[in-house]
């Protein structure tokens, strides 16, 4: 039995004097109106309407009951309320300073389609993981091992003119000749605080080291502003993907002998609202990402559940 139904009539044949009233009033057929005020009477162990060949009106036990009854819909009816509400909140998620606008506007977009709506703010990989843990965003991208991702994406060195498609970090090994502020080839690597985590900045300075980098070529810089003027006044190297490189006007190598990426999760307090937005935006998320869903071993997309 539908108690708020049922409950609707009896209130509305206590303001307007009859069943047939009372079903025009809520738009149902007037036997519809009857059968749910049946079904309150054996719900309830008591008639709640006098019965004569005329009318039909409600017994003192029904009287008795409607400000129950009128506080009940006025519940439910705020509840019903809020629930609209609580769908029209944007889901906040954090996400990396380096998406541009309009990539992640094509994941807002994607998401409209899907009947989210989305909230982003930038932030480091750090703050992203602390406003995640105290529930100031409902989602955040958190980088993790690519191993241990759903997206990743491959890191490479950028530089301010081309100088090929691929680089060795031997190749930025100090050498006899000091190098001027005009050469190109790079002295130094320096790491974003999009990378400055274990996962990737402990992976790069074992394999430099290994080749004879010494720990001042592998400066961490705090923002991408930082990074960038350091790469157009001495000709630095800047770590990131192919699509920031884009982004920043650079141009990107690949490395050779070495592979680093970036991984990505997205994580939550409620895993519902975790599989939503992966399944509704996706892969529009992971293009913002300039990443790809992670393959495993035997070729298959990785299960982020796994």
């Amino acid at each position: 039995m539908d108690l708020i139904a049922a409950c609707r009539v009896l209130v509305e044949i206590g303001d307007r004097g009859s069943v047939t009233r009372a079903a025009a009033a809520l738009e149902v057929a007037q036997s519809v109106a009857s059968r749910r005020i049946l079904a309150l009477e054996g719900h309830l162990g008591s008639p709640l309407l006098e019965r004569t060949a005329r009318s039909a009106v409600l017994t003192p036990f029904a009287r008795d009951l409607l400000p129950s009854a009128r506080r009940l819909i006025r519940l439910a009816d705020e509840l019903e309320l809020d629930a609209a509400r609580a769908r029209l909140r944007p889901v906040t998620v954090a996400v990396p300073v380096g998406c541009s606008t309009r990539e992640l506007a094509v994941v807002d977009a994607a998401g409209r389609v899907a009947g989210l709506r989305l909230e982003f703010r930038a932030d480091d990989p750090a703050h992203r993981a602390e406003l995640a843990a105290t529930r100031s965003v409902r989602l955040a991208v958190a980088s993790v091992a690519p191993d241990a991702a759903t997206w990743t994406a491959d890191l490479g060195a950028a530089g301010r003119r081309a100088a090929g498609d691929a680089l060795r970090l031997d190749e930025l090994r100090p050498g006899r000749t000091a190098r001027s502020r005009d050469d190109d080839a790079g002295a130094r690597l320096r790491i974003g605080p999009e990378d400055d985590v274990p996962h990737i900045r402990d992976a790069l300075v074992r394999a430099a080291f290994a080749v004879g980098l010494l720990p001042s070529q592998l400066p961490v810089d705090g923002s991408t502003t930082a990074s960038l003027a350091s790469v157009l006044a001495d000709g630095d190297l800047l770590l990131c993907t192919e699509g920031e490189a884009r982004e920043l006007g650079l141009h990107w190598r690949r490395f050779i002998g070495f592979g680093v990426a970036r991984g990505f999760a997205l994580v939550g307090d409620s895993e519902n609202d975790v599989a939503t937005v992966v399944n509704a935006v996706g892969d529009e998320l992971a293009a913002a990402l300039g990443a790809h869903v992670r393959v495993s071993g035997d070729g298959m997309e990785a299960d982020p559940d796994a």
